[in-house]
């Protein structure tokens, strides 16, 4: 049986927040909603088993350090870092950590953090600014990759005004990675998936990869997917509670590559800390497609090419990252 050893693995979302924000946010009670399981319904469900009522502990220590030892522990080789905002969680007060927490923890871990730039809420701040930090950051730091969380912004993802940001991530290279589907916070109108045809159609060769399966409108997600060469689809914050469903997962991955044909557009995510690293990793190492579901529902058989492409080499791909010798086997 593949463990993780046997595949590069790359983590397309890791939050991260300095331990200072921390201590000093704690007097706003709603982030008490992201610490532990009991206290928020979503915590229940990334980290409980729903037959047995068996509960795994959501990680409490969400600095670089605390990300560095669970990646560790779940076989990770290397994660999209990006800060935490939390805006509405501090009543739109200040973002509870920065860019420069990211570039601190990508000059520690150089081989290990991959930057993800969070230059929003981009309508409220202004999208010229927005373009201005992005500049910054991908030109003079590195970063790969960023971010856009429409739900505590403005507007939806395919607002007018946004075009300009996905433009010049264009002209960049800049990968951008879209919470799409259900908002836990804020406005889900404002991240649904149709709204992707928009943004694709203007800008055909931006790579976006949609977050969290664009669940619950995943099936509107893959046809997109299959329409648009340059729209993948990212697993982030839907395999803590997946690890508990296996047969669901297998409807989730296998619906996918029904119409793909192939998993080459299917992107490994944990959403740390949503739920524990090495349950996410196990859920795809353990995925199968049953008999009855390849023969009913046509969907083909998983295989290690599947897992290793799911779990790191299309990331490193879309990122232009180059493919350590001993995974070069995965790389088609």
């Amino acid at each position: 049986m593949a463990t993780a050893k046997d595949f590069l693995i790359i983590d397309c979302e890791a939050h991260t927040m300095p331990l200072d924000f921390r201590k000093h946010i704690n007097y706003y009670p709603g982030t008490r909603y992201f610490s532990k399981p009991e206290e928020s319904p979503t915590g229940r469900w990334w980290c409980t088993n729903p037959v047995t009522g068996e509960r795994r502990e959501k990680p409490a220590d969400w600095t670089k350090e605390g990300l560095i030892a669970d990646m560790d522990t779940a076989g990770i080789d290397m994660a999209c870092m990006l800060r935490e905002s939390f805006l509405g969680l501090s009543y739109n007060g200040v973002p509870c950590s920065t860019n420069y927490h990211v570039i601190e923890a990508m000059e520690q871990y150089p081989n290990r953090i991959i930057g993800c730039s969070n230059v929003g809420p981009h309508l409220n701040r202004g999208v010229k600014n927005a373009i201005k930090e992005l500049e910054i950051l991908h030109t003079e730091y590195g970063f790969k990759c960023t971010k856009v969380y429409s739900p505590e912004d403005g507007g939806p993802i395919n607002h007018k005004d946004m075009m300009p940001f996905y433009e010049r991530c264009q002209e960049l290279g800049v990968v951008v990675f879209i919470h799409t589907g259900l908002a836990v916070g804020g406005h889900s109108d404002y991240c649904r998936p149709m709204q992707l045809d928009d943004i694709c159609l203007a800008f055909p060769e931006l790579k976006i990869v949609a977050y969290h399966f664009g669940w619950p409108e995943h099936e509107t997600l893959n046809a997109l997917a299959w329409k648009h060469k340059n729209l993948y689809i990212g697993m982030s914050g839907m395999l803590g509670p997946l690890y508990y469903a296996p047969v669901k997962l297998a409807h989730m991955v296998g619906s996918i590559m029904n119409m793909m044909l192939g998993s080459e557009k299917i992107v490994f995510g944990t959403d740390w800390p949503a739920a524990p690293a090495d349950l996410q990793v196990q859920a795809i190492l353990n995925l199968k497609i049953p008999k009855d579901l390849q023969e009913g529902w046509g969907y083909p058989p998983i295989t290690d090419q599947d897992r290793a492409n799911m779990l790191g080499i299309n990331l490193a791909k879309l990122l232009n990252i180059e493919v350590p010798k001993k995974y070069k086997k995965w790389v088609k």
